[in-house]
């Protein structure tokens, strides 16, 4: 696995924390550590059309990565709104809270935060398909929403 996927999934979780508006009990660094050998269940989408999304990304379109958070098994998923295009480059911008599922509302106005930008070249976002070895929170882009789907 190339250092950029591994860097891509450490870019795409960076505004975690920082868009969070508060810190769970829950998450709090005595929560014991998960097992390395974690294997999730993420559900098919339907007609799977996220690596030609990835190719030809549009204004409006929804990353969905799926990630587990340290200390827990339950996994969430955390959306990334396409807000333009430059070339190469797809600039998002995060989602404030991580959702417990795929497909939750992404329609509200309030759900990104336009403050915080992402960018991502197409092929990081092609390799962040995969998940890394070495990514303790088991990151993994999963689907392109696109046309509020």
């Amino acid at each position: 696995m190339s250092k950029s996927v591994a860097a891509a999934a450490a870019l795409l979780l960076a505004g975690l924390g920082a868009c969070q508006s508060e810190t769970k009990p829950e998450q709090s660094a005595t929560a014991p550590a998960q097992a390395e050998s974690t294997t999730l269940a993420v559900p098919a989408p339907p007609a799977d059309k996220t690596a030609e999304y990835l190719a030809n990304p549009q204004l409006g379109d929804v990353l969905v990565v799926r990630f587990v958070p340290e200390g827990s098994a339950a996994e969430q998923f955390y959306f990334y709104q396409v807000y333009k295009l430059g070339g190469d480059t797809v600039y998002t911008h995060p989602a404030r809270q991580p959702v417990a599922a795929p497909d939750a509302d992404a329609s509200r106005p309030d759900i990104f935060a336009p403050e915080a930008t992402r960018a991502y070249t197409r092929r990081e976002l092609a390799e962040y398909q995969q998940e890394s070895p070495s990514d303790p929170l088991h990151s993994r882009l999963v689907r392109v929403r696109r046309g509020n789907k």
